[in-house]
């Protein structure tokens, strides 16, 4: 119960990877978006993959309106 098997630990490496690989494309895309709309869309789509990134993203926002 304490170890879990290799194949469950390289799964969870994957899925980490692909989810930073994932933020890093719709961190471009925020950069890129004219809208508020396309904005707010990609804002919601980081949050529903990583929620942990609303510090990065007030953060982004502030230096985004300065």
């Amino acid at each position: 119960m304490g170890k879990e098997s290799p194949k469950r630990r390289r799964f969870k490496i994957r899925q980490k990877q692909k989810r930073r690989e994932k933020i890093k494309k719709l961190k471009e895309k925020l950069k890129k978006a004219q809208t508020e709309q396309e904005r707010q869309k990609i804002i919601d789509k980081i949050l529903r993959i990583a929620p942990h990134y609303q510090e990065y993203l007030k953060e982004y926002l502030k230096e985004a309106k300065v």
